[in-house]
């Protein structure tokens, strides 16, 4: 889960600040037959201040080629989220991408499926955007909710 976090440290959403906000939202995973629901790892103020850290990955366990139902709640639907997951290819490459900006209240839900049915997936991150925007336009980060898979 170190290399996705260190992968996700160069993504277009930034986190700043030390303090805890109020409510938190939680963020439901579906696989291989087991639901989780997984508080934030890290979370801000709106301004993606004021932050966080609050809960350690959870686990799940996700055989290869299985998919991986997520599943956000009203306040992160209404913004904008993203799911970014790490996976090793069949050649054994670690590979990572994701879901590009989802929400403006349309997404509630992303089904999670690697391109092939060997590829193992890693870990699970989900992004919430914050109100403020850095000075490129692009959003910093208000919390992440992460998963560490196993096969």
């Amino acid at each position: 889960m170190r290399r996705l976090a260190s992968v996700l440290a160069a993504s277009v959403l930034v986190l700043t600040g030390c303090a805890l906000p109020r409510h938190y939202p939680e963020v439901t995973f579906h696989a291989n037959g087991k639901t989780i629901q997984v508080e934030p790892a890290v979370y801000c103020d709106l301004g993606g201040e004021n932050c966080a850290e609050r809960a350690q990955p959870a686990k799940l366990r996700v055989p290869a080629g299985k998919v991986v139902q997520i599943s956000v709640d009203g306040q992160l639907a209404d913004g904008l989220w993203e799911a970014v997951f790490l996976y090793r290819d069949a050649a054994g490459k670690e590979q990572t991408t994701g879901t590009g900006l989802l929400g403006k209240g349309e997404n509630f839900t992303y089904t999670l499926s690697l391109p092939n049915k060997t590829d193992q997936l890693l870990g699970i991150e989900v992004h919430e955007a914050a109100a403020a925007v850095l000075e490129t336009g692009q959003p910093l980060l208000r919390g992440y909710w992460a998963v560490e898979i196993t096969a």
